[in-house]
C-alpha cells in the first residue's frame, strides 16, 4: 500500500510540475485553463438546479451550456459598453473626491486625524492613478489574447460537458493500472472541492453585484452599471478582491454627506460580512482552507502568473492541499 501511495503521489506530482512548466512558459494555455475550468463549474452549477426539477442529466447540461453563453454574449453587448460609458464619469468622480479633500468636513473637528487622513490620501491617489494606467494598459495589450482564449475556452468547455464521461474514464489511463483507483478518488476529491469553491465564489460575485446594483441606483445612478460589474469581477477574487472593490465606493459614499456615507458602508459591510461567513465556512467543511493560507496563495501565484494568477491562486491552493493531505500528511503522522 505505502508502495502504491509513493508512486501515486510520483505519477501525480510529475503530470502537475509538467502541466505548470507549459502555464509559466505558455501564458495562453494557463488562460485557457483558468477560463474553460471556471465555465465548466459554473455551467454544472446552472445544470445542478434543472436536475433539481428532474431533467435529464445531459439536458441540464445542454441548458447550462445556453444560459451561460447567453449570459456572455448578454455582458459583451449590453453591460460592457455601457461600463465602458461610464468608465470616464467614473474616473472623473475619483479625481473629484481627492481634489476637493470630501473626507475633510468628517474630520474638521479632529486636525490631527485628518492630517493623518490626508497623508493617506495623498499615498493612495497615485497609486490608483498607477493602477488605471496599468489596466488600461494591459488591455489593450490583450485584447487579441483575450479573443483566443475565449474562442478556445468555449470549444473546450462544451466538449468537455458533452464528452464528460469518456473524459472521466479515459483520464485514470494516464497513469500505471495499480494506482488508477487512488488516482482517480484523488481526482474527484479536488474537483469536488474546485467544485464548491467556485460555486461559492460565483454566487458571492452574482450576489454582491446585484446588491451594489440596487444601492448604486439609489446613490449613484450614473455609476449603477460600471460599479456593480466592478464588485462582480472583483468579487470572483476570494478575500483579496473585497478590497479592490470596497476602494471606490468607500470615496464615492465621500461625498454623500454623513447621513449617506454611514447607510452604504454598513450596507457594503453587512453584505460581505456574511458573504465571508459562507464562504470560509463552506471551504473548511470540503478541505482544510482558510483565508491566510488563500492570501499567500495568492500573492505568490499572482508574482508567477501575472493577474491571471489571482484567479488561478485558490484552485492551484485547493490541489496543494488535497495533495499534502492524501499523499504527504500520512508519511508524517507515521
Amino acid at each position: 500500500m505505502k508502495d502504491k501511495d509513493l508512486k501515486a503521489a510520483f505519477f501525480v506530482g510529475i503530470y502537475a510540475l509538467i502541466f505548470l512548466i507549459f502555464c509559466i512558459i505558455f501564458d495562453t494555455i494557463l488562460n485557457i485553463f483558468v477560463f474553460t475550468l471556471m465555465s465548466v463549474l459554473i455551467v454544472n452549477l446552472i445544470a445542478k438546479f434543472f436536475k433539481l426539477i428532474k431533467i435529464s442529466t445531459k439536458s441540464s447540461i445542454i441548458l447550462g451550456l445556453i444560459i451561460y453563453f447567453f449570459i456572455i454574449i448578454y455582458g459583451i453587448i449590453l453591460i460592457i459598453p455601457s461600463v465602458a460609458q461610464q468608465f470616464g464619469e467614473f474616473i472623473a468622480t475619483i479625481n473629484s473626491v481627492f481634489e476637493n479633500k470630501a473626507w475633510e468636513s468628517y474630520l474638521e473637528n479632529n486636525p490631527d486625524l485628518l492630517s493623518g487622513v490626508n497623508d493617506v490620501m495623498n499615498w493612495i491617489r497615485p497609486k490608483l492613478n498607477d493602477l488605471t494606467t496599468s489596466l488600461l494598459n494591459n488591455i489593450a495589450k490583450g485584447t487579441p489574447t483575450f479573443f483566443i482564449t475565449i474562442f478556445y475556452s468555449i470549444l473546450l468547455t462544451i466538449y468537455i460537458l458533452l464528452y464528460s464521461s469518456w473524459l472521466k474514464n479515459t483520464f485514470p489511463n494516464l497513469f500505471p493500472k495499480d494506482i488508477r483507483n487512488d488516482v482517480a478518488t484523488f481526482f474527484d476529491k479536488v474537483y469536488s472541492t474546485l467544485s464548491n469553491f467556485v460555486n461559492v465564489v460565483v454566487i458571492n460575485a452574482v450576489i454582491t453585484a446585484i446588491a451594489f446594483y440596487i444601492v448604486s441606483s439609489f446613490y449613484f445612478k450614473e455609476l449603477a452599471a460600471i460599479l456593480s460589474f466592478w464588485a462582480g469581477i472583483t468579487n470572483l477574487i476570494p478575500i483579496v478582491g473585497v478590497f479592490f472593490e470596497y476602494v471606490p465606493v468607500f470615496l464615492f459614499s465621500l461625498t454623500l454627506g454623513l447621513k449617506g456615507f454611514i447607510i452604504v458602508n454598513i450596507f457594503v459591510i453587512a453584505i460581505h460580512l456574511a458573504l465571508f461567513i459562507i464562504f470560509v465556512n463552506v471551504m473548511k467543511m470540503n478541505l482544510n482552507l482558510n483565508p491566510v493560507l488563500m492570501i499567500i496563495a495568492i500573492i505568490i501565484v499572482n508574482q508567477i502568473f501575472g493577474l491571471v494568477g489571482t484567479f488561478f491562486a485558490v484552485p492551484l491552493l485547493i490541489f496543494v492541499v488535497a495533495y499534502w493531505e492524501k499523499f504527504v500528511k500520512p508519511k508524517f503522522e507515521t
